[in-house]
Order: structure tokens, then C-alpha cells, then sequence
């Protein structure tokens, strides 16, 4: 049988990961295989490889160690599905891959034929490994939060996490839109953020929020579950709406179990939604998937080179601690793993 190698992850402690061998299967008939140049470490990976949405993932098998972690790749079809007549051997894409015991951390992933994307000519591989994921994820704050390309133009936006991967890219993707981007990150990133198309850039301070007033159309927050009743009240009357990727939903399950859990993000997400001013109606707790029209956008964005993320470090699967290392740190640029 035809082998491959995965990074496992083992679980929280001190065994941390070991790379093994594993039997590689047909692609199913809606399926591709992909041979990975590169898989990206996301700040999702690391946090679940300390534990962190364990219950509640464990609904789709994803929360139970050992597992292989990844969600984003780029690499070269091996193998297609009796059913895929989109991809065939040799071609090179780049995709995504929902939560799963079985992710991207490996030399060849099964992944659906339509979570992927065809490489333009005369792009590299490994830099297109670096976004699928967090563009997707950031997509779905933008459309939860009421933002759509036709709307955008001249809307006043808020990202709070400016200079992450989510905030870069959002930053990105609405300045092509025709949106005003106020940028909140460290003044050290600044120029990282007006060169990804940020009009302005504000630090962080027990008094910003108020210093801001209710002025934005829009409010994104990439940063800390702390500060997002103070985006919320950044929202002018009539504005379009709120959405947040850290919210504490994955948390509170694993802390307090399925029923306490469960009341708790309810209370949470009324006593959030009840902060929204007058006229606004979107709020959006964003849980990423994969999803067509996000694929379908982020497809137009690198056709024309509209997106991109630093990397600051590559790592053979050898090596896979050190990437982890990197990301949980917070140290600059993205850190991708080689097979």
C-alpha cells in the first residue's frame, strides 16, 4: 500500500507531536488527494493542540487526540474522485479543509474538490498556504457583520487586530472594496497596516474606544473577547452590524459542560446583541467552515495579487514544535510546515 507522513499531534504535555507513517486511501468520488508543499500552523492549531474546543468538536470527530492538525494547503493533485472533473494529476491548488481528526499537517491530504482552488500561472505554492483559512474565517466575519463588495464602498470600518493574519487580510480585501479602514494595533505595526490599506492606525488604550465615539458602519473584532462590548458601542445609529472570531463559545463548553454551556453563550450572545445601537441588526459570532463564496472571492484576490501574509518561518515536519512555537509566541510572519 502507498504510504505518507503526517505531524500528530498527541495532545496537551509534554509528548506534544511525532511523526508517523500512515496509509494513504482512494480519494472519494467528490474528492482529490493532494501532494502538500506546504501547510499552514494558524493560532486555531496551536489552541487545539492544548485542548481548546475539544467537547464540542468531538461532535465531528475532530476532538479526540492523537489527531493531525491543519486546515489550510498548497501543493500538487495526485489523484482525483470518480466524480471531480475539475482537477486532474499535476495540477497545482491551494484550499481548505474543515476541523477534523485527519487535517493538512500531512505529505498528502483528501480534501473536497470544491474547498480547493487552482494555482494562477506564475504564482508560488507556499505563500498561497498561508491564507485560505484565515481569508475564509475573515470573510465570514465580513458578511456576518451585514459587509458585502457591493455595499462597501465609503463604509467606515473598524478592525480591531489590525496586524494579525485575519486583520491584514480584512484590511486588504475592504480597502480594494472602497471601505475606510481605522486599524487598531500596536504603533510598532503601523506601517505594516497602512501599506495593507488602512486610512488610519490608533493604539490601544483604556480610552480609545471612547475617544473613537459611535461612528463606524462596521466593527470587527480579531483581538480579545474583552473588547468587544467597547466595539460595540464604536456603532453609529443605522449601522450595519458587529462580528467577533473570539468569542468564548468553544470555551465555555469545554469549562462548563454541555447544559451550563450552552446557557451561558446564550446569556453572553443577548447581552452582546443588546449593545447594538439603533438600526443595526447584524451580529455574527463567527465559527469558520469552509464556504463557497468566500472561495469564490478569495479567488479574484490572489488572481490579482490583492492578498498576501509574511512568512517567518518553514519548518519540516522535524521541526513541527518549533512552528508551534512560533505561532503560540506571537512571533512575526506565519509559520508553514514542509513534508
Amino acid at each position: 500500500m502507498t504510504s505518507g507522513t503526517a505531524a500528530l499531534c498527541l495532545g496537551p504535555g509534554p509528548s506534544g507531536f511525532m511523526v508517523r507513517q500512515f496509509t494513504r486511501r482512494t480519494p472519494a468520488a467528490d474528492e482529490i488527494e493532494v501532494a502538500v508543499a506546504a501547510a499552514s500552523v494558524n493560532p486555531i492549531d496551536v489552541r487545539r493542540s492544548e485542548g481548546y474546543g475539544r467537547r464540542l468538536l468531538s461532535l465531528i470527530g475532530a476532538g479526540k487526540f492523537p489527531l493531525i492538525l491543519g486546515n489550510d494547503f498548497a501543493g500538487i493533485v495526485t489523484g482525483v474522485g470518480s466524480g471531480v472533473s475539475t482537477f486532474k494529476a499535476g495540477d497545482r491548488v491551494y484550499g481548505v479543509k474543515p476541523a477534523s481528526s485527519e487535517g493538512t499537517h500531512t505529505s498528502h491530504v483528501l480534501v473536497k474538490a470544491n474547498h480547493v482552488l487552482a494555482v494562477p500561472e506564475g504564482l508560488d505554492l507556499h505563500p498561497l498556504a498561508t491564507i485560505p483559512y484565515s481569508f475564509t474565517t475573515m470573510w465570514l466575519a465580513v458578511r456576518g457583520a451585514g459587509l458585502i463588495r457591493d455595499n462597501a464602498p465609503g463604509k467606515s470600518i473598524l478592525v480591531h487586530g489590525a496586524a494579525g493574519g485575519l486583520g491584514t487580510l480584512a484590511t486588504q480585501m475592504l480597502s480594494a472594496w472602497g471601505a475606510r479602514v481605522t486599524a487598531i494595533a500596536r504603533m510598532s505595526n503601523s506601517k505594516a497596516c497602512l501599506e495593507a490599506g488602512a486610512t488610519e492606525v490608533v493604539e490601544r488604550t483604556d480610552k480609545l474606544f471612547s475617544s473613537l465615539g459611535r461612528t463606524f458602519d462596521v466593527t470587527l473584532n480579531f483581538a480579545t473577547w474583552e473588547d468587544d462590548l467597547a466595539l460595540l458601542g464604536c456603532l453609529r445609529d443605522g449601522a450595519l452590524g458587529h462580528a467577533t472570531t473570539v468569542h468564548p463559545m468553544l470555551g465555555n463548553f469545554d469549562r462548563l459542560g454541555w447544559l451550563r454551556g450552552t446557557l451561558k453563550t446564550i446569556l453572553q450572545k443577548k447581552h452582546h446583541r443588546r449593545a447594538l445601537p439603533k438600526g443595526a441588526n447584524n451580529f455574527t459570532w463567527v465559527l469558520f467552515k469552509p464556504d463557497k463564496a468566500a472561495l469564490a472571492e478569495l479567488r479574484q484576490f490572489v488572481e490579482h495579487n490583492h492578498v498576501n501574509l509574511p512568512i517567518g518561518l518553514f519548518k519540516q515536519f522535524s521541526g513541527v514544535s518549533e512552528a508551534f512555537d512560533h505561532v503560540r509566541k506571537r512571533q512575526p510572519g506565519r509559520a508553514l510546515l514542509l513534508p
